[in-house]
């Protein structure tokens, strides 16, 4: 019996460690499994208030609809470039996210100081540690930190300092350019006084288009290029500079091209330019706009005025109609071919205007005028139109555009990076309408700072609390149950 009681105790002992291993095994394999599903699948939860570690839904839809091998390299390892400041550890997170949502991306870390011929590859490019290369066949972009981050510079001490990430502007655009053979390109004409609108162009260039610069004066318009530019003129263009854009519009007969203009309320008279806009069927009105109904003023006064969209050709892409499009003190429009809007093979169309509470504030005014806001007439006014002038190639039709926006302070950077607005995402997806273009995003850079995480000091406290001293208490207890179970068998 003695014999057969140790056999048994024997047999039991033998099943209790193979239960025990299998058990070790089957943990081991979990986690195996959980960290591969980790490192290919976003399984992280980010609970900062505005998401700064993670990418948006635009970014995350084009990228599940990409079709083409990138290589992303970052030119250091990744614990130092993730640990140079939280920037960079945030930016270092971005960049991960883009292998998660693809399996078309793949993620190198390369130490440059250890591989310092890798330089030789790109010849043309000047490499430093830091850097990264975003690489699609024979295409390829290098990205610095300038266009990873936003930065500034204290007058008084002259060093500068970052202020938010551009991360995932930088990396979608970047990841857009190298994998269309063909990108859009839109020219900025200059001379004549023209305003300042490269927070719209570098916006434009996050969407993947190529932004070129032609000075009206001196320089010939690229006959290729998808779109022109024109902001804000403070001088009258010449006859001369006119024809030009009469040509490039006309395309020698095959049409296709636009001209996209901003007016300003602080513009003097321009008889020859407002001529041509009118041939294209847009008449820029004398004064601006104001809003009476403090309700559709926004927040700012009543030079801020929330605007209706118009022609849904040019909004049905557009991630939310929700949102407004602010205009300052936008110069009204009408068409020059009546209420038709159409002339022969011109025609036009109301892109956004006012609600039928603004009221236009003449530009003539002066000290001793005694005008006030109650003499207005107060009515619904375009302050975006689009012109065109089509002709069919058989079935196909052909188009050429004039667009017209009453206030070239739609495209200032506060208001194409506000959030409240719709102002980056609308003028992104007219152009990429007009240009034929299908992939376009808009994003929105961020901020990293120490009051990001979007719970109360109490809701931190159980969190932390629960982790610190809830689980492992658990994890004795299972301890303790499992070995007391083992030692009483």
């Amino acid at each position: 019996m003695k014999n057969i009681f140790k056999d048994r105790r024997f047999k039991h002992g033998s099943l209790a460690t193979v239960m025990t291993v299998g058990l070790v095994a089957v943990v081991v394999l979990v986690n195996v499994i959980f960290s591969m599903l980790a490192a290919r699948f976003p399984m992280d939860v980010d609970l900062t208030s505005n998401k700064i570690f993670e990418v948006s839904d635009q970014t995350i839809d084009y990228l599940k609809g990409l079709d083409k091998k990138v290589t992303v390299t970052v030119l250091a390892k990744e614990e130092d470039f993730s640990g140079t400041n939280t920037y960079y550890n945030q930016a270092n997170e971005v960049i991960q996210k883009y292998a998660k949502y693809t399996s078309n991306i793949t993620i190198e870390y390369l130490d440059l100081y250890a591989n310092p011929d890798f330089v030789q590859k790109y010849p043309k490019d000047t490499l430093y540690q830091g850097y990264i290369i975003v690489a699609c066949g024979d295409r390829h972009q290098v990205l610095t930190p300038y266009d990873l981050f936003n930065t500034q510079t204290d007058s008084s001490s002259g060093s500068t300092y970052i202020t938010s990430s551009k991360a995932e502007q930088a990396m979608t655009s970047a990841v857009m350019n190298v994998t269309n053979a063909n990108p859009p390109t839109a020219v900025v004409l200059t001379g004549y006084g023209v305003t300042d609108v490269s927070a719209y162009t570098d916006t434009l260039k996050t969407n993947g288009y190529v932004i070129e610069e032609v000075d009206l004066l001196t320089g010939e318009i690229d006959q290729d290029a998808d779109m022109l530019i024109l902001a804000a003129p403070l001088t009258d263009l010449s006859e001369e500079v006119l024809k030009k854009l009469d040509t490039y519009l006309d395309n020698n007969g095959d049409f296709g091209k636009n001209l996209l203009y901003f007016a300003s309320a602080s513009q003097p008279e321009l008889p020859n330019l407002e001529e041509f806009l009118k041939e294209w069927g847009i008449i820029v009105g004398d004064g601006y706009l104001v809003e009476t109904d403090s309700a559709k003023t926004y927040v700012m006064g009543p030079t801020y005025t929330t605007q209706q969209y118009g022609d849904e050709t040019y909004t049905e892409k557009l991630n939310s109609t929700n949102y407004p499009v602010l205009m300052f003190a936008s110069r009204p429009l009408s068409s020059a071919f009546g209420e038709s809007g159409t002339s022969s093979n011109r025609s036009t169309t109301v892109l956004l205007s006012t609600y039928d509470t603004s009221a236009i504030v003449p530009s003539n005014l002066d000290s001793d005028s005694d005008w006030t806001l109650a003499d207005a007439e107060t009515g619904s006014y375009a302050t975006a139109m689009i012109g065109q002038r089509m002709r069919y190639e058989q079935l196909t039709p052909l188009t050429s555009r004039v667009i017209v926006f009453g206030s070239v302070e739609s495209v200032d950077s506060s208001f194409l990076s506000y959030t409240a607005l719709n102002n980056g995402d609308y003028v992104v997806n007219l152009a990429n309408t007009v240009c034929g273009k299908d992939d376009g995003i808009s994003i929105v850079s961020k901020t990293v700072g120490a009051k990001n995480l979007g719970i109360t000091e109490k809701q931190s406290n159980v969190i932390g609390g629960f982790f610190e001293f809830v689980v492992p208490i658990l994890v004795l207890i299972a301890g303790a149950v499992i070995w007391l179970r083992r030692r009483n068998r």
